[in-house]
């Protein structure tokens, strides 16, 4: 029997990771300074990050604490328990929906009231955690996988729709351990590890079912980003994959060169992706296929999000949540 541990994202929040960054060579120009950038200090282990309803909202992962901040005054404005742990979070219609992947649950809170007023138990058992985590309107979309694979044989994990105005949940299988969700063109994705071949399953949000699923020929790593007719999916062998979601194809494989990514997110016609182990955020262009900016950042970026001309960035490891300008 073979003890398989899997970190659904590119650090595990739990995992304590070393505060000695390993350098990766993402190719691009150095990284602008951070010294005088404004930032919130004193956060315990800042995970994910989102803006919306004129504010940051960060968690604090060991904590289990939802934390809101006025983009105004760089000051904490709210703190919301939410759970064991908090993990990734997600503002839309008038709610941020946090994930307590220790917990096994979605946890909605009211940015009127700065308040949870629903928990949503995702945990069809102690070994399956939520790990993705995106919206649409009206629905929210959970990944849930494994912790610990203990057997041979087909792994199977789980996508959770959370309907937001009658609070219907629904799940379907997936193939191996998913971990990245993304929604664009149409369709629900959903990124998979530990699956042969490795793939990317598409799914009709309309029906919940999976409607395709894309070889890739590369390992993938776990987060997803969709933009300009394409899902850009982050490998673990420092490729970039983009997927055409007219044909379900694969169209480019772009050496990046770093193979421990957080997060992406699309900016215009641009993808911006968290490095941890360089401890920056990088800008890659589709057009060129190249890194052609950088950002210094804290120890261990994890989450980030854009509030107009800023990048908001969550460092795990020195807690502190970072405004950078960006060009």
């Amino acid at each position: 029997m073979t003890l398989i541990l899997v970190a659904c994202n590119t650090i595990a929040p739990g995992s304590n990771p070393s505060s000695s960054p390993t350098a990766t060579g993402v190719a691009a120009g150095a990284g602008s300074a951070t010294a005088a950038v404004p930032r919130v200090s004193g956060l315990k282990k800042p995970y994910g990050l989102a803006v919306g309803e004129g504010s940051v909202w960060v968690t604090e992962y060991e904590q289990g604490i939802l934390v809101r901040i006025d983009p105004a005054t760089d000051r904490v404005i709210a703190r919301v328990q939410v759970g064991i742990h908090a993990s990734r979070v997600l503002v839309q219609e008038g709610f941020a929906w946090v994930l307590d992947d220790v917990g096994g649950a979605l946890i909605k809170v009211d940015v009127l009231t700065n308040r949870k007023v629903k928990e949503f138990p995702l945990q069809p058992s102690l070994n399956m955690r939520p790990s993705g985590l995106a919206g649409t309107a009206g629905s929210v979309w959970v990944t849930l996988a494994e912790t610990f694979v203990l057997r041979s044989g087909k792994v199977l994990g789980q996508l959770i729709r959370i309907d937001t105005s009658t609070s219907v949940v629904t799940a379907i299988p997936i193939d191996g351990l998913p971990a990245g969700v993304a929604v664009g063109g149409g369709a629900v994705w959903v990124s998979s590890i530990l699956v042969e071949p490795t793939s990317i399953f598409r799914i009709d949000p309309a029906t919940i079912r999976v409607v395709a699923r894309v070889e890739t020929g590369h390992p993938v790593s776990g987060p997803l980003a969709y933009a300009d007719s394409g899902l850009w999916v982050a490998n673990n062998d420092g490729y970039l994959t983009r997927i055409d979601s007219r044909t379900n194809k694969v169209v480019g494989n772009f050496e990046v060169g770093s193979p421990q990514w957080a997060a992406m997110l699309p900016m215009g016609k641009d993808l911006w992706i968290s490095v941890p182990l360089d401890n920056i955020v990088a800008r890659f262009d589709p057009g060129t296929g190249i890194v052609t900016e950088t950002l210094r950042a804290g120890t261990r970026p994890q989450g980030f999000a854009f509030l107009a001309s800023d990048i908001w960035v969550a460092n795990y490891l020195d807690g502190t949540v970072m405004k950078l300008p960006i060009n």
